[in-house]
């Protein structure tokens, strides 16, 4: 393993004493093969749990093609990760949470694996500092976020940057972290942490890694996207949630950035303030790809410098066979978490279908809302669906279900809002989840005018995971009315009054809570200060255990949907250019009360 030299913004800590070559003479002519995964969510093995069919890639796969690339004499190969992939799959859910008295799966995969370095997610955060921390003391890698920064010393929490040295050429590799989580994750996950701006502490690194190291070359691995006006921001915000690109067009030196983040696979260049190309690389998601940076460096006598030519690409692993050491290795780990996920959970009386909330009041999400209201006590609560596709058929529903129903490892969060707080949610929500229904409407769904598909495969305009629906209320959505106006709020579910005025406990997930939407922010109009003073309680486990646990105890469960809101009487003129779905949805969801 080639020397690594692990460095805060302001301390340089020299650790690991393995064998590397210090030889101060450069080769005259070096080709390195860059390897990135990205948002691998836990896809380590070749078998989807979930859906119980053949995954369309793992870590498995990607090892077979990582050993023909080492196996090439004429490269150097780097190995490097970029965050997110702690959570999103059962196999890393039982290494986080269940199986948590031996070494982390996760750190013998990417030991094994020979990993040179990690950047550090936003979903890697979420798993808690217990995981990330043990994670961080187990891998023989630097795992990096120059931009979380410790409250305390104002140094950075993670390591900034390393140096990998092979055969006598210094490689700067800068870990970023996306400085939005504090719009999704409570502060109890990220405890005595603030995180700064991508594009000024991209300065502050390559400042001191250029005076202090001299590298040959500048390597950017940030967990962030590449379209830095997502969800509506400003590229010219501060700590802007995807500045990838940003940082490779404004910060002179990077040769190569490899972004996350946001699912999407990329090659391309980008040119920066002083003229030059920057290789701008997404492997996309699942451990589905893997982006490749090749760099022929032929040094120049006159420059006293490397000449460089960079060629970017993605490659599927689709086709390769799983690595046969890795599955030796760690199919007994994965065995005991298939046995773990299928103990069976509840006997469901009803089929039950994610695509139903899309169109209005549905068993799916109402299954949620029940749960989280009588297990908070709150009046009211807000939840949206996590997926469309998910089918939970009648009869036993198993762990590896409770996956399909809700995907994330969120906590539930109780917060006061008045009345007119309520209605503006609502109305925020409707926005980004309905268009204006006209004689002409194709869709009730506000869809892209391009009709591209989402990263989900939709051609929403805005992300499902944002369109909220309420509960312990009784509401209607006038698909005609200006925005605004949009919702009418009847009634609590009781029958009582339901009263502007009043302040209500209302119970939603903590990417909500703490912003994430901006359903709170924008819609409500609270600032992150406001927010804050509104906190009753959050729950000290995830909402997918204390989901399970409440089925549990059920035995049998009967989903139905609450039908509390609904649709305005229209006329028929108005749904007839809709679609037959559509239609058939829509006329099944005109509000019964009107």
């Amino acid at each position: 393993m080639p020397k690594t030299q692990f460095l805060s913004l302001f301390i340089a800590l020299i650790i690991g004493l393995s064998a590397c070559n210090t030889d101060p003479k450069k080769p005259q002519t070096i080709t390195f093969q860059f390897i990135e995964s990205t948002d691998v969510h836990g896809s380590f093995f070749p078998e989807d749990l979930v859906r119980q069919q053949k995954a369309k890639g793992s870590l498995a796969q990607g090892m077979t093609y990582i050993r023909q690339q080492r196996a090439d004499t004429s490269q150097e190969v780097i190995l490097l990760d970029n965050g997110d992939i702690l959570q999103g799959t059962p196999v890393v859910y039982y290494a986080n949470y269940i199986d948590t008295l031996k070494p982390h799966l996760l750190s013998q995969i990417m030991n094994f694996m020979q990993y040179d370095a990690s950047s550090v997610g936003n979903h890697d955060i979420e798993a808690g500092p217990r995981v990330y921390e043990q994670l961080r003391s187990e891998v023989h890698f630097p795992y990096m976020a120059a931009n979380a920064i410790d409250s305390a010393s104002g140094n950075s929490h993670f390591p900034a940057y390393c140096i990998i040295n092979r055969r006598g050429v210094k490689i700067a590799v800068i870990g970023l972290i996306t400085p939005s989580i504090p719009n999704w994750l409570p502060e109890k996950l990220w405890p005595g942490m603030y995180f700064d701006d991508m594009i000024e502490t991209a300065r502050k690194v390559v400042k001191i890694t250029k005076e202090k190291d001299h590298p040959d070359l500048i390597v950017g691995l940030f967990h962030a996207g590449v379209d830095a006006t997502y969800g509506g921001a400003s590229a010219d915000e501060e700590r802007n949630e995807n500045a990838s690109v940003l940082v490779a067009q404004q910060v002179e030196g990077f040769d190569i950035v490899f972004a996350g983040h946001d699912h999407k696979p990329l090659s391309e260049f980008v040119v920066n303030t002083a003229g030059d190309s920057v290789l701008v690389l997404n492997a996309g998601a699942h451990a589905q790809n893997f982006a490749i940076a090749k760099v022929e460096m032929h040094w120049n006598k006159k420059t006293q410098s490397y000449d460089k030519k960079l060629k970017g690409k993605d490659v599927s692993l689709a086709n390769y066979a799983p690595d046969s050491l890795f599955m030796k290795k760690f199919e007994p780990y994965f065995k005991n978490v298939k046995t773990y996920m299928n103990q069976k959970v509840v006997d469901f009386d009803s089929t039950i279908d994610a695509q139903d909330a899309l169109y209005g009041p549905s068993a799916f999400v109402d299954m949620i809302h029940q749960i989280q209201l009588d297990v908070s006590g709150a009046d009211i609560s807000f939840a949206a669906p996590f997926s469309t596709h998910a089918i939970l058929e009648k009869g036993p529903l198993f762990m590896r279900d409770m996956f399909k129903l809700y995907r994330y490892e969120n906590f539930l969060c109780t917060i006061k809002l008045t009345g007119k707080e309520v209605h503006d949610y609502l109305e925020y929500s409707t926005n980004l989840w309905f268009d204006s229904l006209t004689d002409k409407s194709t869709s009730i769904l506000l869809l892209k005018k391009d009709s591209k598909k989402d990263r989900y495969g939709l051609p929403l305009k805005n992300a499902y995971y944002n369109f909220d629906s309420g509960a312990g209320i009784k509401y209607l959505i006038d698909l005609s009315a200006k925005k605004g106006s949009r919702v009418k709020i009847l009634s609590m579910a009781d029958g009582s009054p339901f009263d502007e005025h009043k302040t209500y406990k209302v119970v939603m997930n903590s990417y909500r809570a703490n912003g994430g939407g901006n359903h709170l922010l924008k819609g409500v109009g609270l600032s992150k200060d406001e927010l804050k003073q509104r906190f009753i309680k959050c729950s000290d486990t995830d909402f997918r255990r204390i989901l399970t646990h409440w089925l549990q105890n059920k035995g049998h469960y009967k989903a139905q949907s609450m039908d509390n809101w609904g649709f305005a009487s229209m006329n028929k003129s108005q749904a007839k250019s809709l679609n037959q779905k559509e239609r058939e949805m829509l006329l099944k969801n005109i509000y019964k009360n009107n």
